[in-house]
């Protein structure tokens, strides 16, 4: 059982309701949680026990609000169940094993029938194929944005071939590699690979001819 003082810390990144059953659940699996920084690259990340580590390792981004970290938690898990399950087999991380453990936390979610309505038919439509991201589900990624306290855009939202700045430098959006996107800089010609879940500022056409 989870102290009140790690509840109340769990309740900082998770819907209040939730608290008390995740923290029991992780200590009862003998989870470490860790609340990381910003990442741009992932929004939550899951190890199994190691060497002379017996413990799991789940890391979930603090900057998520109380919906996404719930969400990416729930991820997480699922990938530790499955872990549990099957660590003697060969699988692929996100494959039908995976993808059966998370769907059935998320159909658990929706039965309870506290979440905002908008959120639950988003996720009631991700669950039936979830992705290895949710920003993948671009409706869904839209939708749990809409509870940021500073929504922003990610470049998995935007339109192929729309025009975003990434720091100081201004790109176009490419193809779709996997989790990453072939992006050409303007003023270089040159093209990268940027995550889909980098925060970025769309331009329009308009302002790109003013530069």
């Amino acid at each position: 059982m989870i102290t009140e003082t790690e509840k109340l810390e769990l309740e900082k990144y998770l819907p209040e309701s939730f608290a008390e059953e995740i923290g029991n659940y992780l200590t009862s699996k003998n989870v470490q949680l860790t609340i990381t920084k910003k990442r741009t690259t992932k929004l939550g990340d899951y190890q199994r026990p190691f060497g002379a580590r017996k413990y799991h390792k789940i890391s979930v981004n603090g900057s998520l609000n109380k919906y996404a970290f719930l969400l990416t938690l729930l991820h997480e898990i699922a990938h530790l169940e499955t872990y549990l399950k099957y660590n003697k087999k060969r699988i692929l991380p996100h494959g039908i094993e995976w993808k059966n453990e998370f769907r059935a936390s998320l159909v658990k979610l929706l039965a309870r029938g506290i979440l905002p309505n908008d959120l639950s038919i988003a996720i009631a439509n991700y669950a039936k194929n979830p992705k290895a991201s949710s920003t993948s589900d671009s409706i869904l990624s839209q939708t749990l944005k809409r509870y940021d306290c500073n929504p922003s855009v990610t470049l998995s939202e935007l339109e192929e071939r729309a025009l975003f700045r990434l720091g100081k430098r201004l790109f176009e959006k490419g193809k779709k590699r996997r989790t990453r996107f072939l992006c050409r800089e303007i003023s270089t010609n040159k093209f990268y690979v940027v995550s889909g879940l980098a925060e970025v500022e769309q331009v329009n056409q308009t302002k790109k001819n003013n530069d």
